[in-house]
């Protein structure tokens, strides 16, 4: 990245001693706008270069013969230069080295990002750490191309991802939703980023959910989940112990002890289905079972012969009632 930000060093006087070069201009626009601090850093380079316009090639930058056509340039007749000069100097090398320091301190900490996104396919981000990023249909995060500072920041900005996140406890792992975020060490979890909502649940480990400006914190732990309704700015929790909310990473369904409700809300999630029930099935709670790519209608069947049900299926609507 340093020998990058060298080249473009060169590149953007290159291009101030050369103005008409259309090629150069557009390489080094762009350049410019891919960072606030690229453009910050052409800013200061362009001042130098108002400063002493006969520079040409830093690499030959001669200090004193700059100096003197900045001070001629300012006024001061080079005969009477002995404090003038040493003035100048000292602020011309003051500015050369303000403008230097501030190009290698942002080489070494300004995080050049990537973004993914997919269509109708799930795919996947290895970043640098080992963390990989799962990203389902139609979804997109911003990620660094290479991990600097103190935290790992990415950025979910549409859809759905399931993260496993690599332990470094140096470095917490941070994704922004929007003005929200999560903070973990080194877990694995699920975020859906909707318009209306921001959903999280835990597989591993520990994370910390931060609602906009502070307003709420949530500390999850596997199988928690909560559900942030960006509108109302309110937070409900609640416990995924099927895995429902990550199924469509990994196919598989685990129910522990489960009521009927929980499992019939976990099947509506990830078969994207509407259960009618019309009678009470409250004294139905031990549902113990696990289904990985099964067809719906296989765990339907299951369904009816473990408990007096009668499962009738129309499309995606779904009828239960007791026998």
């Amino acid at each position: 990245m340093m020998s990058e930000n060298k080249d473009f060093l060169i590149k953007i006087v290159q291009f101030l001693n050369d103005p008409t070069n259309e090629s150069l201009a557009a390489e080094v626009n762009d350049w410019r706008n891919a960072s606030q601090g690229n453009e910050e850093f052409f800013q200061q380079i362009t001042q130098l270069w108002n400063m002493s316009s006969g520079l040409q090639d830093l690499d030959s930058l001669n200090t004193d013969e700059a100096v003197e056509r900045l001070s001629i340039r300012l006024g001061y007749p080079p005969v009477e230069k002995q404090h003038g000069f040493i003035w100048f100097r000292n602020i011309a090398a003051a500015v050369l080295l303000a403008v230097l320091g501030y190009w290698a301190y942002h080489s070494v900490t300004e995080v050049s990002y990537l973004t993914k996104t997919t269509g109708a396919i799930i795919d996947s981000v290895l970043l640098q750490d080992g963390t990989r990023i799962y990203l389902a249909e139609n979804s997109s995060v911003r990620y660094p191309e290479e991990i600097k500072g103190k935290t790992r920041k990415v950025y979910l900005l549409k859809g759905e991802a399931f993260f496993k996140v690599s332990k470094d406890s140096i470095r917490p792992f941070v994704v922004a939703i929007d003005s929200s975020k999560v903070t973990v060490l080194g877990t694995s979890f699920n975020i859906s980023y909707a318009h209306e909502q921001i959903g999280l649940s835990v597989r591993t480990g520990k994370v910390k959910f931060e609602a906009p400006n502070g307003k709420e914190t949530s500390i999850l732990t596997a199988g928690d989940g909560l559900i942030y309704h960006r509108q109302r700015g309110v937070t409900d929790h609640f416990f995924d112990g099927s895995g429902s909310d990550y199924a469509w990473l990994t196919h598989e369904l685990s129910f522990v002890d489960a009521s009927l409700s929980q499992v019939f809300k976990s099947l509506e999630k990830y078969y994207k289905v509407k259960f009618n029930v019309e009678d009470s099935l409250s004294s139905y709670n031990k549902f113990n079972a696990t289904f990985k790519d099964n067809e719906l209608d296989a765990i339907l069947l299951i369904l009816e012969e473990t408990y007096p049900l009668q499962i009738t299926r129309q499309g995606s609507l779904i009828t239960i009632r007791k026998k």
